[in-house]
């Protein structure tokens, strides 16, 4: 029930992004972006990151990870030093957690630190524009 309701707002989120006048939603080239502070919404499950490509301008990173998976995943973000800079505690089915950080302008890696799920595909790119 939790997962139709998240699923249900999800997309009542996605479409209103997309009706805006601010560029907001999804990318041609399949990112999801959000100004500075706005929310990304971001789906884990069995292997994959749904959008594996985020983007943000400004440089507060809000992330609402949800996991539509029958297996435990996190989200977790590694800055280019290889240091990971935000993180979600362990997520089981149908668990979501909100993660907060100041980032700097860049590129990070999004992943789940779970042994084995970065290279089974879980992984995915976060840029941050800073303005």
């Amino acid at each position: 029930m939790r997962t139709r309701l998240f699923l249900a707002l999800g997309l009542v989120l996605a479409l209103a992004a997309c009706s805006t006048s601010d560029g907001g939603g999804a990318t041609d080239g399949g990112a999801t972006d959000a100004a500075g502070g706005d929310a990304l919404t971001v789906t884990v499950s069995d292997f994959m990151i749904d959008p594996s490509d985020l983007e943000v301008a400004g440089t507060t990173v809000t992330i609402d990870v949800v996991n539509d998976g029958p297996t435990p995943h996190n989200l977790s973000v590694r800055d280019a030093d290889g240091e990971v800079v935000m993180a979600t505690a362990d997520l089981s089915t149908d668990e979501t957690e909100t993660i907060t950080a100041e980032l700097e302008p860049g590129e990070y890696t999004i992943f789940c630190s779970l042994d084995g799920h970065e290279s089974l595909g879980m992984s995915g790119t976060l840029t941050v524009s800073g303005s």
